[in-house]
């Protein structure tokens, strides 16, 4: 049968609208836009062989809201001016192992952050060129812009300036920038590339503060995928216990890289196996010291980065190839942390120091298990130990409060002890702690109890009455009349098991509820901490 023909009906014109370039403005924030800048200086640094070093110097001008970002990184040749504007046109070929690839991030990053955009540009020692961006540029279908020949600016080098900002930007946000191209550029920074803010250079910020506690040293694997089936990436993935836990900033998760730049950081959700029980869990600071760092090289095409790299497609082939290797470190270190945590000072943070474990590659490979040391026991720290920890300060400056912190360790131990009159000593016991607590307190509160008039002898014919010791405290010390009754009532059950003929019978409910005042009392006095705390 012959081949059918098909007859043309119209040719469309497939010449992109300017209003793209709009479209995209909510896609960026200060940040992202100018590490687009960045990233643009960075991957013709890397395309001309990183040769020489890099310098790039952004001014955030926040008095003029003006931004100015200047690379020396070898500058647009003229047969290539249509690179800085043209949304798809990049110089960067299928497999490099660059940070751009889809030929647009400069260009709208610069449109996103001002209204008014200027690029100068100069490669080696040939003519200095200017084009600009403007919104009356934009607001015309025709994609044509001039470019002029300017007065000269240093060799190989592009600068752009942007005014009249989108979003305003104040000193903080500076700061916050600063440290984050620490972060994302970190190893930029310690291979030839210095960026400076406002001429102050930007220091690299690593994430490998890692702790090698004897056992459960940190695994690191390096194997290599072929999401597309014939190209292929290769990943390193290194994995443990961190020394340099932040507890505001909640420092711990998943960090990838793609082609040494940081993509996210601090990644704890579903897709790396946080939240879901018989994996990470749910993230809490008892596995704060779990970090998962997740690092590609490769072509970028490959990379599971989205089109700002501010963020993970993780139904991306790459991705998906390696979440279970990354799920499977991460809940176990996550579960290693939570097991230590009482012991973190004595078993992790002493150990700045060590030889990282390798990982087979092997282990790495799809439906295999990495093998790693059996995790230590799950335990519930004592009572007891609890609440010296969490008094240790308390004990150390006041030795006369080991004995209450004590006596409240004892009131639990025996309350597990499968023993008929349990609640009988327990209760007896926080009663006892209560009293010598207030006698404690009028001893070493010389300030307000003068020596001079709480003799030894004053003190012993006090404590003959207990409404007269718990008045004189109450002078100093708030405690409210509700508090109060419920210790005249336990009081009372207590001198019923030690004058009375016929025992009562003290529950379960009692003790705890005993518990809970003589700690309020204590807490008050010593400025105690219990495990509710």
């Amino acid at each position: 049968m012959a081949a059918s023909r098909k007859r043309v009906f119209e040719t469309v014109d497939g010449t992109p609208e300017k209003r793209l370039f709009l479209s995209i403005i909510s896609d960026y924030d200060l940040r992202t836009g100018i590490c687009e800048l960045i990233d643009n200086a960075l991957d013709l640094w890397t395309s001309n062989g990183r040769a020489q070093s890099l310098s790039i110097d952004v001014t955030l001008d926040v008095e003029r809201q003006i931004i100015q970002v200047v690379d020396d990184a070898g500058g647009v040749n003229e047969k290539d001016l249509r690179l800085l504007i043209a949304p798809g046109a990049s110089r960067n070929a299928t497999g490099d192992e660059l940070i751009g690839i889809f030929g647009v991030g400069g260009k709208r990053a610069a449109v996103a952050l001002g209204e008014h955009v200027e690029i100068r540009t100069r490669q080696g020692t040939g003519r200095s060129l200017q084009i600009e961006i403007t919104n009356d540029w934009l607001g015309i279908d025709d994609w044509a812009i001039d470019a002029y020949e300017v007065a000269e600016i240093r060799p190989n080098s592009t600068v752009v300036d942007i005014s009249k900002v989108r979003q305003n930007f104040s000193s903080n946000d500076v700061e916050v920038i600063r440290r984050r191209l620490g972060e994302t550029y970190s190893w930029f920074l310690s291979n030839g590339c210095s960026v400076r803010v406002n001429d102050q250079p930007i220091s690299a910020v690593a994430f490998n503060a890692w702790a090698y506690p004897p056992g459960f040293e940190p695994r690191c694997a390096e194997f290599k995928i072929a999401p597309s089936g014939k190209n292929t990436l290769t990943v390193r993935i290194t994995a443990g216990l961190i020394v340099d836990r932040d507890p505001v900033r909640e420092n711990y998760g998943v960090y990838l890289y793609c082609n040494h730049r940081l993509i996210v950081k601090e990644l704890r959700t579903r897709d790396v196996g946080y939240f879901v029980t018989g994996e990470a869990g749910v993230p809490h600071p008892d596995a704060s010291l779990c970090r998962v760092l997740v690092e590609l090289q490769g072509p970028a095409e490959l990379m599971p980065w989205n089109s700002s790299k501010s963020g993970i497609n993780f139904s991306h082939p790459a991705f998906v190839t390696i979440r279970p290797k990354i799920i499977g470190l991460t809940s176990y270190f996550s579960s290693l942390s939570r097991r230590l945590k009482n012991d973190w000072n004595e078993q992790v943070f002493p150990y700045p120091q060590g030889k990282m474990e390798p990982i087979n590659a092997a282990e790495m490979l799809p439906g295999k298990k990495i093998v790693l040391p059996k995790l230590p026991p799950s335990r519930k720290p004592a009572r007891m130990d609890v609440l010296r920890s969490k008094n240790k300060r308390v004990m150390d400056a006041k030795p006369w409060t080991v004995g209450l912190v004590e006596a409240m360790g004892m009131v639990d131990l025996v309350t597990r002890q499968n023993l008929e009159s349990k609640n009988r000593i327990a209760l007896i016991l926080l009663d006892s702690n209560f009293e010598i607590g207030l006698k404690e307190f009028i001893v070493h509160r010389s300030d307000l109890f003068p020596p001079h008039s709480f003799s030894d002898a004053k003190i012993a014919a006090l404590f003959k009455s207990r409404h007269q010791v718990i008045d004189e405290v109450k002078a100093h010390v708030t405690l409210s009349s509700a508090l109060l009754d419920k210790v005249r009532h336990y009081y009372n059950l207590r001198n019923k098991l030690i004058h009375e003929r016929a025992s009562v019978g003290i529950s379960d409910k009692q003790v705890e509820d005993y518990r809970g005042v003589v700690e309020t009392v204590l807490r008050r006095l010593f400025k105690l901490q219990f495990p509710n705390d």
